[in-house]
């Protein structure tokens, strides 16, 4: 599922929740006046959440990005896109924009949990998987555990192609984050090439809920990444 406001002929913002969540998480970026003046703004759900094979956990991270790419086939502005990733939106849309170059010209990576050395399975996590608890864990909860277990390793694979991005970059931390550590923000930073990091944001006082405690970080990100196309 997903859903859209703002100009279909102007550029392409694409927003990709983190684990759990769902399009609806994005709302506020939907109805901003200012985006939908210069954008065609897209929510999503990633695939196992909202309406999007729901409770069908889907571990790699490149059928999560061509399934979010699916929304662009009618891209009108023939322009590509902006993504926005909030958590582990952050993998899915640099995976994008390795495997789409074409269709991906900006990323705005929030909180995102992108260095294998930094994703520590918690102990719960794997009961959790194990019949019978799976029954008694709500979906979104479930494919949340399910999507997370695998992701050090797809992340692993990721590692030799970040050079490779071409999108220009916009990236946002907290450093009050304890679900995504601050250290990921300090990998892109390392990984990314430096010609394409347009904006470094690391907030203080800033916790792991950027989208809805400090929106305006996100779209100062988006018009900044956006300025440099």
């Amino acid at each position: 599922g997903y859903a859209w406001s703002g100009d279909p002929t102007k550029r392409p913002v694409l927003f990709v929740h983190g684990s759990p969540g769902s399009w609806e998480g994005w709302t506020h970026f939907l109805l901003d006046p200012e985006l939908q003046k210069n954008f065609h703004l897209i929510a999503i759900d990633r695939p196992g959440y909202g309406e999007s094979r729901p409770g069908l956990a889907v571990t790699s991270l490149a059928i999560q990005a061509a399934d979010v790419l699916e929304v662009l086939k009618d891209n009108k502005s023939h322009k590509p896109a902006i993504l926005v990733g909030h958590s582990f939106g952050g993998p899915v849309i640099a995976k994008a924009a390795i495997d789409f170059p074409e269709q991906v010209a900006g990323l705005v990576f929030v909180a995102s949990s992108v260095d294998p050395n930094l994703e520590t399975t918690k102990w719960f996590q794997y009961p959790a998987t194990w019949w019978p608890f799976r029954s008694l864990i709500p979906t979104s909860l479930r494919v949340c555990n399910e999507e997370i277990l695998p992701l050090k390793s797809e992340l692993e694979l990721m590692l030799p192609y970040w050079k490779d991005i071409k999108a220009l970059s916009a990236l946002i931390q907290g450093e009050l984050d304890e679900l995504v550590p601050p250290g990921n923000q300090d990998f892109l930073i390392q990984h990314l090439n430096p010609k394409t990091v347009v904006k470094v944001m690391r907030l203080p006082d800033l916790n792991h809920f950027v989208p809805w405690k400090r929106p305006d970080l996100i779209i100062a990100g988006i018009h900044e990444v956006d300025h440099g196309l």
